[in-house]
């Protein structure tokens, strides 16, 4: 909350080169964690990083549109871009005769996207949404429009149920703030992994980074059913976009956006992944 007042405070005295902010938000307040059972959860809490609450969520968003409201007086309307901007240590495992999958317990086959999409495909409507969301997106990110961005959600998706409250919560207010402000639901399906889930990870006996995201664990128990992830992924973006309500995803890995690029309208590509060249070739796609 802190730094997003910065940010409007920023706008507010008329700085043109913030065109966009990122809100990790979502029903409550703070954070929890998954615990032996799922089942037990509070409904509406994060459980990967904290979370602004819906209350604190509104004000931020209401204090930005406020800001932006601030710069259109103070001065004209930007046209164009500004030319200012810039344009473990290995472990062998198993039989020592064994040099294949040495760590693989089992190989299940992965759903293909062309059968996910047939199965949940997006309708005209929708696919409307999505482009014409991108295009207003490119104009604020490219200085044709002096809206300001804002991807607000949870910085990843555990519950489908949770995340569609939270998306018709955000429309209603993203219709009112409209005119200053363009707000994109964030819903990232992965979960981008910290420093602390590395050093957990690399542990001896560690966790292993701790729960993966919803596309590679939707039953939030271990089961890696990535197959009802990616089914869960393609109905929760669907959900959201018949709301009228756009999305942005992280691209965490190179076989997610196989699945759903065609739902989302923004993507992002954090800074862990932006030294992959696997990312940088999805980007220039």
């Amino acid at each position: 909350a802190a730094a997003a007042a910065a940010v409007a405070a920023r706008v507010a005295d008329g700085d043109g080169r913030v065109c966009g902010v990122v809100l990790s938000a979502f029903l409550k307040p703070g954070r929890q964690e998954i615990g032996a059972q799922p089942s037990q959860l509070q409904f509406g809490l994060s459980v990967t990083e904290p979370c602004l609450g819906w209350e604190d969520a509104l004000a931020t968003l209401e204090a930005l549109a406020a800001a932006v409201a601030a710069r259109r007086r103070a001065s004209p309307p930007p046209v164009g871009r500004s030319e200012s901007m810039p344009r473990a240590p290995f472990r062998e495992l198993g039989a020592i005769e064994q040099t294949d999958n040495l760590r693989v317990q089992t190989i299940r086959p992965l759903l293909s996207p062309a059968c996910a999409i047939e199965e949940v495909e997006l309708p005209l409507q929708s696919k409307r949404l999505v482009l014409r969301a991108r295009c207003d997106i490119s104009a604020v990110v490219q200085g044709d429009s002096d809206r300001l961005l804002v991807l607000a959600g949870p910085p990843a998706v555990h519950d489908p149920s949770e995340a569609m409250e939270y998306a018709a919560r955000l429309a209603a207010l993203a219709a009112e703030l409209e005119s200053e402000l363009l707000v994109v639901m964030a819903v990232n399906l992965s979960r981008s992994s910290s420093a602390a889930d590395d050093a957990a990870a690399a542990a001896p006996g560690g966790p292993g980074g701790g729960w993966a995201g919803l596309v590679t664990d939707p039953r939030l128990d271990g089961s890696v059913d990535m197959n009802s992830g990616f089914r869960a992924a393609r109905r929760l973006l669907l959900d959201i976009a018949q709301l009228g309500l756009p999305t942005a995803v992280e691209y965490v890995d190179t076989i997610t956006p196989q699945f759903v690029a065609d739902l989302a309208s923004y993507a992002l590509v954090g800074s862990r992944q932006a030294g992959s060249r696997a990312h940088r070739e999805l980007a220039s796609g």
